[in-house]
């Protein structure tokens, strides 16, 4: 598959949803980037109560990653290629002044964990971590910003505290192919999620792969990119795929399904590069709705 074909796929599930997350400006030197927190989070809140007041150690600037478990969670164990969904706070080591906080804003921080688009200190000290908790990071300043000031807040060579809340871990799915192409939509529920029913006009938040039945390879994948599709289900115009406006009505956040889809019930392309009668294979994790 092109990456035309490809472009074609998240222009129809992302662009014409106006409503998305935008995460785009996720980076391994950014303080920390809020999205759009999911109505219904797929995965246990965090055991944690509210915003934490974050205590420096004593002792001076850490020199090594200090790693510092406040609350054990009891859900999923984060690892490298995971999508996880955060709160935290950060505070400088030197006075302990506060320079973000999630919780401010009344919104989570999502990212994709290994991939570089945090600071090294989050990429290696939520590894491990399992949702439901809450985690104290004491980094130092090579494993955060460096020498690099960020804004007036954070002066080159700052060490920083933060306390983390790990609300939800989401892992992508093995795409499987299909053995032949079909003539009918298919919808198999391969994890069972329990949280808010899907209706026509929920505001859904998912990750999703797609293949095509044909060669097998996937040609367009939100978790390569961080950033989920969120549309309205059944919305009129459509903002997704006939296949998943019909398929997702009545799953639950929290459900992984696979959808093998005829043609006619997925990518409308008159450019050819996604053949008419393709039948396409996409993998779906409901993250949230709304």
């Amino acid at each position: 598959m092109t990456r035309r074909a490809s472009l074609l796929f998240f222009a129809l599930i992302i662009g014409l949803a106006a409503c998305s997350s935008d995460s785009s400006t996720l980076a391994s030197e950014s303080v920390p980037t809020t999205v759009d927190e999911p109505a219904e989070s797929a995965l246990p809140e965090t055991s944690g109560e509210g915003k934490p007041e974050v205590v420096i150690p004593d002792g001076p600037a850490p020199v090594e990653l200090e790693i510092d478990d406040l609350i054990d969670g009891n859900g999923k164990t984060a690892a490298a290629g995971d999508y996880l969904v955060m709160h935290y706070v950060g505070v400088r080591h030197s006075d302990g002044g506060q320079f973000d906080a999630s919780w401010d804003r009344g919104e989570t921080f999502s990212f994709i964990l290994g991939r570089g688009q945090v600071i090294q200190g989050w990429d290696q000290g939520i590894a491990g971590m399992k949702a439901g908790g809450r985690r104290q990071l004491s980094i130092p300043a090579d494993l955060g910003y460096g020498d690099k000031a960020r804004g007036e807040n954070i002066p080159a060579n700052s060490a920083l505290v933060f306390v983390v809340d790990l609300v939800a871990v989401a892992t992508p799915p093995d795409i499987e192919n299909a053995p032949e192409p079909v003539t009918e939509l298919e919808v198999v529920l391969l994890e069972d999620g329990d949280g808010e029913v899907i209706e026509a006009g929920t505001i859904v938040e998912l990750h999703y792969r797609a293949i095509l039945q044909t060669n097998g390879e996937v040609f367009a994948s939100s978790w390569e990119t961080g950033q989920p599709a969120v549309f309205e289900v059944a919305a009129n115009p459509s903002q997704s795929i006939p296949a998943w406006d019909q398929g997702l009505v009545g799953r639950r956040v929290g459900d992984t399904i696979r959808m093998v889809i005829p043609a006619g019930l997925g990518v409308a392309d008159q450019t050819g590069q996604i053949p008419a009668d393709a039948t396409i294979i996409t993998e779906l994790t409901i993250l949230g709705a709304r």
